[in-house]
């Protein structure tokens, strides 16, 4: 019992650790769908090559973090059974299985999510029910089936665990390829035959997985600000004739300073591309101690609640000023304010999810 709770919290830490750097590379959640088809096999007492049969499926999933999955499957189609009365018997009959599944993304587990990774293997678990009916083959034979066996009249309902093992192979950034295996373990009623042990069903399926919402990471747009317009020409004057003095060396006054610090929608996380700008406000600093610097934080209108957007600009203000001051700027010379949705200074959504540093 120890090794086994040693192993699922050894699972649990390298899942959340995969999470968590996962976030750093623009994770979002999105619905998927999957359609599929294959054969499936139900094992019985004859070959196994006499019991294969037709098999579909389709399912909706939510992908809510990069390695976890959650989804809701229907397959059905066609089981078979045999009777082995010393000459095999097979008879069909139809079946439609409902479940819940729990996937884990293998590749994101190990190795972190990549939103263009070419092979992503999972596997799954799951519980539902199965509903088996139109056995009138296995009827028909009723006088070949021993008096203990389970012969259901109209219908049989059971319920079912699911595990297997699956593979979305990238077509394009929406449609993947799938091929997946499967077993169910149902109550030993499914096919009529009365055993020791629960009946199951072998599939192998494949088929397409549709992605939606699932969001390309996009760098952030780089805002080149416009050049100063040229200054009008004058007509020279004459110069006034004046005493020679010293010449007096007058510093140039420092000019104001504007980066703009881009995140991610629905993030507050400050990229390694934006820290470079961080970097460039603070050496400013350093060498004009009698500025100071603004932190507007935004959102952009077209995502989100005003409530989560407020939130969200009050972060990312945060944090940028948390930054400049752990570089060694004194946190006196750091003005912060945050206006979430209510004031958007660009044209994008994306340039709105912005955090506005302005020396003066």
């Amino acid at each position: 019992m120890k090794r086994i709770i040693t192993i699922l919290a050894s699972v649990a830490l390298v899942a959340s650790l995969s999470v968590a750097n996962a976030q750093k590379k623009d994770f979002d959640p999105y619905w998927f769908l999957q359609l599929q088809g294959g054969a499936a096999e139900t094992i019985g007492e004859t070959t196994w090559t006499d019991l294969i049969s037709p098999s579909g499926a389709i399912s909706l999933g939510y992908q809510f973090s990069p390695v976890f999955a959650a989804r809701l499957n229907a397959n059905a189609w066609q089981g078979k059974g045999a009777i082995n009365d010393g000459k095999s018997q097979v008879y069909k009959y139809n079946y439609v299985e409902g479940a819940v599944d729990l996937m884990a993304d293998l590749a994101a587990l190990f190795g972190g999510y990549k939103f263009d990774r070419t092979i992503n293997p999972y596997i799954f678990g799951g519980v539902g029910a199965n509903y088996a009916f139109n056995n009138d083959e296995a009827k028909a034979l009723k006088s070949s089936f021993p008096a203990t066996n389970y012969l259901w009249d109209g219908s049989s309902i059971s319920p079912a665990l699911r595990a297997g093992l699956g593979f979305n192979i990238r077509l394009s950034d929406v449609v993947a390829l799938n091929l997946e295996g499967n077993t169910s373990f149902i109550n030993d009623h499914f096919n009529s035959k009365k055993g020791s042990k629960a009946d199951f069903q072998i599939k192998g399926l494949a088929g397409l997985t549709f992605s939606f919402g699932k969001a390309k990471p996009v760098p952030a747009p780089v805002i080149v600000p416009p050049a100063p317009a040229p200054a009008p020409v004058k007509e020279p004057e004459p110069a006034p004739v004046v005493e020679e003095k010293e010449p007096v060396i007058v510093e140039p006054a420092f000019e104001s300073l504007q980066r703009n610090i881009f995140f991610v929608i629905n993030k507050w996380d400050i990229r390694e591309s934006e820290q470079l700008k961080i970097d460039e406000i603070v050496a400013a600093l350093k060498e004009h101690p009698e500025t100071k610097v603004r932190i507007s934080g935004h959102a952009d209108k077209a995502t989100g609640t005003a409530k989560r957007n407020q939130f969200l600009s009050e972060k990312r203000s945060e944090i940028v000023a948390k930054a400049i001051a752990d570089a060694g700027i004194s946190k006196d010379r750091i003005i912060t304010e945050y206006f979430g949705d209510t004031l958007n200074p660009y044209n994008t959504p994306e340039e709105n999810r912005v955090a506005v540093c302005l020396v003066k």
